[in-house]
């Protein structure tokens, strides 16, 4: 049985871009994202209006670099990422 690979940065995690952006006209503030992410990069915006507030990036350098599992959780779309294969080269894999 193969033990699965860990990832480990080769750089300071605060100089890799790679964190969500949420698309606001999109974002319907279910709230999803924020519940489902464990390092806590999202979080509730203001509140404007009778309306559930839209979710924000609170914390962008708590995102797990290569991480991916946030956008297809979204049931509206709001969230991206960016191309993965641009940030392959901060990351190697060890043995876990």
């Amino acid at each position: 049985m193969n033990k699965p690979k860990k990832r480990r940065l080769l750089v300071p995690r605060e100089e890799i871009a790679w964190f969500p952006v949420i698309d606001t006209e999109a974002c319907n503030g279910c709230g999803d994202c924020e519940s489902f992410c464990r390092p806590g990069v999202f979080s509730p915006g203001e509140k404007v209006g009778p309306k559930r507030p839209k979710m924000t990036v609170s914390s962008p350098y708590n995102c797990v670099v290569l991480c991916e599992r946030c956008a297809p959780k979204c049931t509206s779309g709001a969230i991206t990422l960016p191309d993965s294969e641009d940030f392959e080269r901060f990351v190697e894999y060890v043995e876990a």
